[in-house]
């Protein structure tokens, strides 16, 4: 039987999603939501394996608040639908189950995620803020970014794009093409009590994302905002595919996978 649960977490303190491996076995010293989970779901199911596949391999301090992973479980002890609630008492701090279910025949979680919202959340302000450090990207510039410039380069992403300018490490052999269905930036409320603090956020969602590209789409539009570039850049970006020709690469500590759609 196929499992299918569903979790949010908090990236920090985590080497991110997928275990991680020195020299073919798991690598005690880094502690990843993988591990975690595959470690509580043992003890909850009274078995010395659960191979557990994650719909996105999100990066250390990378958040998630809609993240689906699949594993199959043979004779169930717990049923498939409480399984969530159960398995909560043994995760970690920072990592909630959130629900589970039995699952379609053959349901893969990356492979049948269609698509995926990301949201990237960072804020201007004269000073740190500390309590938003760890959520948030703090910009650090004499005038607070553009919202419109912003929103006039976010959406240049939109539609069917070659992505190779805005990816990190790249396999030759990966196809850099992606589609890009909303890509827009939202003034939020600061929280009460901070003045001169503005906080955005950054929405995209996609057919698919490369190594790094919301965060490396992140740091191209946040230097739009601050007059540091040009939306013809951003399309000579995306035309010659050349990383160099891109912004920034966004910290990990503003994003967030916000939500997957399923095949089935």
């Amino acid at each position: 039987m196929t499992v299918r649960l569903f979790l949010r977490y908090r990236g920090t303190g985590f080497n991110g999603w997928q275990i991680q491996n020195r020299d073919g076995r798991p690598n005690p010293g880094a502690v990843t939501v993988q591990g975690a989970l595959n470690k509580a779901l043992c003890a909850l199911l009274k078995t010395d394996t659960v191979k557990t596949v994650g719909c996105s391999r999100t990066d250390a301090g990378v958040h998630a608040l809609e993240y689906c992973v699949s594993f199959d479980v043979e004779n169930p002890i717990v049923p498939p639908d409480k399984i969530a609630p159960a398995v909560n008492h043994l995760l970690p701090e920072g990592i909630t189950a959130v629900r589970s279910e039995e699952a379609p025949p053959g349901f893969n979680a990356r492979r049948d995620t269609v698509r995926k919202t990301y949201v990237y959340r960072f804020y201007w302000s004269d000073a740190a803020v500390p309590v938003l450090d760890p959520a948030a990207w703090h910009i650090r510039s004499a005038e607070a970014p553009d919202l419109k410039r912003m929103n006039e380069a976010a959406a240049l992403f939109v539609g069917e794009h070659d992505f190779e300018a805005f990816s990190g490490t790249l396999d030759p052999k990966k196809d850099t093409v992606r589609e890009i269905y909303e890509c827009s930036v939202e003034e939020e409320a600061p929280p009460l009590c901070m003045e001169n603090v503005r906080l955005y956020a950054l929405r995209i969602t996609g057919n698919g994302f490369l190594y790094n590209m919301v965060r490396i789409i992140t740091g191209t539009v946040v230097e739009a905002g601050l007059a540091k570039r040009t939306c013809d850049s951003v399309r000579y970006a995306l035309r010659e595919g050349k990383r160099k020709d891109a912004g920034v690469t966004a910290p990990p500590c503003g994003l967030y996978l916000a939500k997957v759609w399923l095949r089935f």
